[in-house]
């Protein structure tokens, strides 16, 4: 129970701050996507049905906040976290690269559904220019953000397991 408020609370958090500090910190036109960036992590140490199951929780939470294509964010991410929590058993998951990598390839990877699934819902969108334009500088700049977020949530864990050993309750 307490895991799951710490999720919903991280995207909640993340959702706050991509509408409200992040646009203000936009690199070549694009943003962060902290959901997914969480979602990697996750995924990557949980496995692909948590992943899936965080993936479609946040994907919903994004399509209720954005008020449009409810559902389309909830598929994308959901077989996005399938896709990277795949990776769980196959990875290193103590080399500091690997979420990066993944959170490069989990934009891709969500940017080329989400640009599928609207195809099949009759939007036209130019293929080529949405890799180009917005998914692949996306993938670089979210990929350094999880590197980041990695770090920050290693340095968690260790903060966390170092104070239960000693038993200290501050």
């Amino acid at each position: 129970m307490m895991q799951f408020l710490g999720l919903l609370a991280l995207g909640l958090g993340g959702l706050v701050l991509e509408a409200t500090l992040l646009p203000a910190l936009k690199l070549a036109g694009v943003k962060a996507d902290l959901l997914t960036i969480v979602l990697t992590i996750y995924a990557l140490f949980q496995g692909p049905s948590r992943g899936a199951a965080l993936g479609f929780g946040y994907g919903l939470l994004e399509d209720l906040y954005l008020g449009r294509y409810v559902g389309l964010n909830a598929l994308s991410k959901m077989i996005t976290g399938y896709i990277i929590g795949l990776g769980k058993d196959r990875l290193n998951q103590d080399n500091w690269l690997v979420p990066g990598i993944m959170a490069f390839f989990a934009i891709i990877c969500q940017g080329l559904l989400v640009l599928f699934l609207t195809l099949l819902a009759g939007f036209h969108f130019p293929l080529l220019a949405g890799l180009e334009a917005v998914i692949l500088p996306m993938s670089f700049y979210n990929a350094c953000l999880a590197l980041l977020g990695y770090n920050l949530y290693q340095g968690g864990i260790k903060w966390a397991t170092r104070k239960r050993r000693i038993g200290s309750p501050g």
